[in-house]
Parts: C-alpha cells; sequence; structure tokens
C-alpha cells in the first residue's frame, strides 16, 4: 500500500503512428528515473478514465492533431472523464505534448479550453512539434517527465 504522502503521476497518450507512443514512453521512463519513489502510471487514452484522474496528484498528455483538431481517441479520453471528474472536483496540474503532423496549433487551442472547463491548471508550457521525434524532441519529453515529477515530489504544483 502507498504511503499517504506519495505523490502519483499519471501520463495518458493517444499515438496512431507510435510517435506519441514514443515520447509517452520517454516521459514515463524519465520520470521513473528522475522520482524513483513516486508512482507513474502510463495509460493509452483508450484505456484510461475518471479513476486514473482521481488516483493522480498530477497529469502530462501526449496526443497528435488529427485534420486540425484533437485526435479523436484523446477527445474520447475527455469526453468520458470530463463530467464525472466535474462531480468529483478533480482538479489537476498538468503538461501537455502535441506531436502532429501538422502545426498543432488547433489542438492545443481546443485542449486548452478543455482543460479550463476541468478547471485543471497548466504548469508547463506546452510543447507542439511536427513530424518524426528527432533526439531533441525526444530529450524534450524526457525532460518535462522529469521536471513534472519532481515538481509533484517537491509539491510546487
Amino acid at each position: 500500500m502507498a504511503q499517504t504522502d506519495s505523490k502519483h503521476l499519471l501520463i495518458v497518450y493517444h499515438s496512431q503512428s507510435g510517435r506519441n507512443e514514443s515520447l509517452a514512453y520517454a516521459a514515463y521512463r524519465a520520470a521513473c528515473e528522475a522520482e524513483p519513489d513516486m508512482h507513474v502510471r502510463l495509460r493509452r487514452a483508450a484505456e484510461a478514465g475518471t479513476r486514473d484522474l482521481a488516483w493522480c496528484n498530477g497529469v502530462l498528455l501526449f496526443f497528435p492533431e488529427n485534420f486540425g483538431a484533437i485526435a479523436g481517441g484523446m477527445k474520447d479520453f475527455f469526453d468520458r472523464s470530463f463530467y464525472p471528474a466535474i462531480d468529483r472536483q478533480i482538479h489537476l496540474p498538468y503538461g501537455v505534448f502535441i506531436c502532429t503532423g501538422n502545426d498543432g496549433s488547433n489542438a492545443l487551442q481546443q485542449f486548452e479550453r478543455i482543460a479550463r472547463g476541468y478547471l485543471w491548471r497548466c504548469v508547463s508550457e506546452p510543447i507542439v512539434t511536427a513530424g518524426a521525434p528527432s533526439g531533441e524532441v525526444i530529450l524534450q519529453a524526457e525532460e518535462l517527465g522529469a521536471a513534472f515529477a519532481m515538481g509533484l515530489k517537491m509539491g510546487v504544483f
């Protein structure tokens, strides 16, 4: 059983090409290395739900933009969890990473609107990148995972 003062980080991703999946896994590994005692849960958006949101102290989200909008798998996660999260007053710090074939601006704008509805608060600069993840982009995902885990552990957010 986890100690009551232990922190929980949830990483949710949607990926069809594998790009966002690889970035989510990079963030997961880095978070686990940065804070070995922290409980870190990695979930595909199709498998994540309100129970996961209630479990965590913060959430990282990785997803693409499809046809100028949030990809359907991530949108489904938001559709399924939104009202139950509101009812349970699950207000979380978050970070978002969008790896897409386009510029990602519409997906980010849509997500920020959704996050305001959840009453979530952004604690890191959103990261939006296009194309296959380079070594630099993978490093950004690792840094996001590690920094977010450390911030949760220290009680910064």
